[in-house]
């Protein structure tokens, strides 16, 4: 129950924080990165309260007042908010299908989460979990798991209970040993469409069983799911040695390694060399499509396909520290030597890294980034590395524009939280930001829709060869 001092302290809080939402025809409350330390009141009595999005604040705990909305709320968002615990309120969120609590200080997550049935997104990166409780596979709506960045040492086998489960995100945490008996205790049960499994201990010389596994389970799953083809699978930086065949590879299917150089001619340098970050995900080589249809249109290019197998912003390396900055800098350098046009590009994370080694080329593109991760989405990241990537990027534009090259950012205008990370660097020397008409965060999938994408990279190699 929702004790009436609780309220009345909450509601105390919230009129101090700013107007109040008390309307009982409230449907959707969006609030994010506000700096709010607690939430408006709401009507007690509203039935119709859908989605409370109010992630990168400074709540400190789930507002008991939701206990309330139970009966209507199904999306919640409560990322990056220091909530310490969830088991009081949680129970009564019966009707939630997504929830985010990701970059907080979890440490349990509480029995209570089966009976969220219809539950079909679960965020929960960023935390201090060293286990899953076995009624997680009681959430039989479940689509995606995202828990990485905690301390998980192994899963448990309710997991492979999921019908509906297609995406499984565990980098960086203590997952070791078998993936052979991962594979038969859990992940061969479900129809999994990507799983990544970067950064962790696992053994990579069963990596092959575990790709043919599961390819077999994708296809299997098709008639029910929807979806076609073999899951996409992220193996990067675990421990051991993989199978000659899978040895550094970095597909659009499989990741063994973070990087895969591919020349447009073998022993021709190209007029071009494309540095090619990856966005958040297992992991998975991207940007080829764009960078086959300019090599179709007849420019040169080289591509250095980069992917980062701890989810981590680029910031971390293969040790498990919190030098990625250096170590990708190193990697990049000994692809860029010897090439007078380097193009740089990338989206969401690979957007921030894009910005990050601005100064290792001479145009850079980046989609959707984020510049500081400590007004959003980096709370699992340490203070100080965290704290610095504002100050790198900016380092970064400014040796870039010393040297003649240009920036380019782009956003979706109608994405509150992307255009707040834009601006950041809207004003930087050299840079230009170009808002569009989405409030979609994947502005790479909106442009491809609309046929643009194709378009606007062959714009940038353009330039650099004209330039």
């Amino acid at each position: 129950a929702v004790g009436d001092q609780d309220d009345a302290a909450a509601d105390a809080g919230a009129e101090a924080a700013g107007a109040g939402f008390a309307s009982p025809s409230l449907t959707v409350l969006e609030l994010e990165a506000n700096g709010q330390t607690a939430l408006p009141p709401l009507h007690p009595s509203a039935a119709v309260l859908t989605a409370l999005l109010a992630s990168y604040n400074r709540l400190g705990a789930v507002p008991r007042m939701l206990a309330h909305h139970g009966h209507s709320l199904k999306k919640l968002h409560l990322g990056c908010n220091g909530v310490t615990c969830v088991a009081e309120v949680l129970p009564h969120l019966t009707r939630l299908t997504e929830l985010c609590l990701e970059g907080n200080r979890l440490s349990e997550l509480p029995a209570a989460i089966g009976r969220l049935d219809k539950l079909r997104e679960l965020w929960l990166h960023g935390n201090r979990l060293t286990c899953l409780p076995a009624e997680l596979g009681q959430c039989v709506s479940l689509t995606v798991l995202q828990a990485h960045h905690n301390r998980l040492a192994e899963l448990p086998a309710a997991l492979g209970a999921l019908p509906r489960l297609q995406g499984l995100y565990l980098q960086s945490n203590r997952l070791g040993g078998s993936l052979a008996a991962l594979r038969q205790r859990v992940l061969r049960h479900l129809p999994l469409q990507n799983l990544a499994l970067g950064a962790n201990a696992f053994d990579l010389a069963e990596a092959s069983e575990l790709a043919s596994e599961l390819s077999g389970s994708a296809a299997r799953a098709v008639t029910s799911s929807g979806h076609s083809g073999a899951a996409r699978i992220g193996l990067g930086w675990n421990r051991g040695t993989p199978p000659a065949a899978l040895r550094d590879v970095l597909t659009d299917r499989l990741a063994t390694t973070d990087h895969f150089f591919e020349p447009m001619a073998a022993g021709v340098r190209g007029d071009v060399l494309l540095v090619a970050f990856a966005a958040q995900g297992p992991g998975m080589q991207q940007w080829a499509a764009p960078c086959a249809a300019a090599r179709a249109a007849g420019v040169a290019v080289d591509a250095l396909f980069l992917a980062d197998p701890s989810n981590s912003y680029y910031l971390q390396d293969p040790a498990g520290g919190w030098g990625g900055v250096r170590y990708f800098e190193r990697l990049i350098r000994a692809h860029t030597a010897g090439y007078a046009r380097v193009l740089l590009v990338g989206s969401s994370m690979g957007g921030t890294a894009a910005l990050l080694h601005a100064h290792l080329g001479h145009r850079a593109v980046s989609f959707g980034p984020r510049v500081d991760l400590d007004l959003t989405h980096g709370a699992h990241v340490p203070a100080e590395p965290r704290r610095a990537c504002t100050a790198r990027v900016r380092h970064a534009l400014a040796v870039m524009r010393a040297r003649g090259g240009r920036a380019a950012v782009h956003v979706g205008a109608g994405n509150a939280v992307d255009m707040m990370q834009a601006r950041l660097v809207a004003h930087a020397p050299g840079l230009d930001l170009h808002e569009h008409d989405t409030f979609h965060h994947n502005v790479p999938m909106f442009l491809e829709r609309e046929g643009l994408l194709v378009p606007l990279l062959k714009r940038e190699l353009l330039a650099l060869l004209q330039g």
